[in-house]
């Protein structure tokens, strides 16, 4: 009895160290675990309907084929949630805050604005696709290390004993600020900037997410009334 009660006592503490470890990481690594379900409601939200709208053509008088559905925009959004899950854990802040309001963007700015969806989707993927792919090449950057032989070669070339090493520091601490202003700055600006002109835009036409299909007809009829 003595060692079945030690055994149901080793697992629930074993459970909950586990649980403990698990909350532990996701509290770490927050700003990328709040994109997760961001990702997930894009994919089965957006991707879906923008897929299924895109995917099929009607055949007149009988002529010509249906175009199929693609699996290409359903494993888009999994692909680049991905990328970013990597790229993100391995960012020190703010990059992982910004990459989480760029995925609140990509899965919220389609919902308000019903007549781009379509091209926003496409374009805030395509935008955010590129800001991973930048800040996975500035942390590879980073730890891009040349090998002594490599040193000791531009030392040979520059003719000076030591001056290889002195002109990594050199490329490196002239490369990162720029870096660091691009990926903190830079690209942000350009994200937002391009969907605060997409509200703009649409500042008498989009419509709230949540809204029923009721309320959207009567926003419709009262549209351009005082």
């Amino acid at each position: 009895m003595d060692a079945i009660l030690q055994a149901v006592t080793d697992f629930f503490i074993l459970t909950a160290n586990g649980l403990m470890a698990v909350l532990y990481w996701l509290w770490a690594h927050l700003p990328v675990a709040l994109t997760w379900p961001l990702a997930a409601a894009t994919a089965l939200l957006l991707d879906t309907d923008v897929s299924r709208r895109a995917g099929h053509r009607p055949a007149r008088y009988g002529r010509g084929a249906v175009q199929q559905e693609s699996w290409t925009a359903y494993a888009g959004t999994p692909a680049l949630a991905a990328l970013w899950t990597a790229v993100g854990m391995a960012a020190p802040s703010p990059i992982p805050w910004i990459g989480l309001l760029m995925w609140a963007c990509l899965f919220g700015v389609p919902l308000v604005i019903p007549l781009e969806r379509e091209h926003l989707l496409s374009r805030l993927k395509w935008m955010l696709g590129i800001y991973t792919l930048a800040v996975g090449g500035f942390l590879l950057f980073l730890r891009i290390q040349l090998s002594p032989q490599a040193l000791l070669a531009w030392s040979r070339e520059l003719g000076q004993a030591g001056s290889g090493e002195i002109l990594a520091a050199a490329v490196m601490s002239s490369v990162t600020p720029y870096a660091a202003l691009m990926l903190w700055f830079i690209g942000p600006l350009m994200f937002f900037g391009y969907v605060a002109q997409r509200f703009a835009v649409h500042a008498k036409t989009r419509v709230s997410p949540w809204a029923t299909v009721e309320e959207r007809i009567r926003q419709l009829r009262a549209r351009g009334e005082e």
